[in-house]
């Protein structure tokens, strides 16, 4: 009985220890910002919880983050599991090759995102071979990047593709969009609040009325002496004007 009761208390030792290590795995990979930006915005946009895109991440390290988009979007699209999809990647597949397997069209998928003519060209999503449209992995990448940073931060496919000419990985380019889209609304959240803030209470209007009236009594009350200065002025006789020399004598 001893022995089972050790036994027991050993393996819920075991499980605790996995447990925080786990978390403390989360932990380090969550810790570069710009990848917890990038992480929450795909689960938002995806609505997967958090924890499962790190695990597919940990769990498959020849995954980079900028292919997270395309094996979330095939998971959405075609209702399979993650684990499907990456298996078929380790066996060589190409990512054209297995949205074609689950009859996944890229140009029914990216019809909007997929840009024609220059100055795009290959580099954008596609290039023409004997007059049909050939994708290769990294056009499927893009493709799909464009597509969730289009949708989720509601910018046309040419703002991001002008991101892309400044920053080579899509994790950078969601980081710079949320960043400039935070400092608008902060900006907007000021213009909107500062008409309050400059709106006087009833209190501060009559204090201002009062001040007002006050400043006004005293320029009245300067004038109002000035005024007499001018008249008395006008009124001396005229032996005391400076001009006669011979001020109260008479001839």
């Amino acid at each position: 009985m001893k022995k089972v009761l050790l036994a027991i208390i050993f393996i819920l030792l075991f499980q605790c220890l996995s447990a925080n290590s786990q978390d403390i795995d989360i932990g380090i990979s969550m810790s570069n910002g710009k990848i917890r930006s990038f992480y929450f915005a795909l689960s938002d946009y995806y609505r997967i919880p958090e924890e499962k895109i790190i695990i597919i991440k940990k769990r498959y390290p020849i995954i980079i983050e900028d292919e997270l988009p395309v094996i979330l979007l095939i998971v959405r699209e075609a209702g399979v599991d993650p684990d499907v999809i990456i298996e078929l990647r380790r066996r060589g597949y190409s990512w054209y090759d297995i949205l074609i397997r689950f009859k996944l069209y890229p140009e029914v998928l990216f019809k909007r995102y997929i840009i024609y003519g220059p100055p795009y060209g290959k580099a954008w999503g596609y290039h023409i071979k004997r007059g049909r449209i050939v994708f290769e992995d990294r056009d499927i990448i893009v493709l799909s990047n464009m597509r969730f940073l289009s949708e989720y931060y509601k910018e046309e496919p040419e703002v991001i593709i002008k991101y892309k000419e400044k920053y080579p990985r899509f994790v950078d380019i969601n980081y710079e969009i949320r960043e400039m889209k935070k400092e608008n609304r902060l900006k907007q959240d000021w213009q909107e609040e500062r008409p309050f803030k400059d709106h006087p209470s009833k209190e501060e209007r009559w204090d201002r009325k009062v001040e007002k009236q006050k400043n006004q009594d005293n320029i009245d009350k300067n004038e109002l002496k000035d005024s007499k200065k001018e008249k008395k002025k006008d009124n001396k006789p005229f032996y005391e004007d400076r001009e006669h020399q011979g001020k109260g004598k008479r001839d």
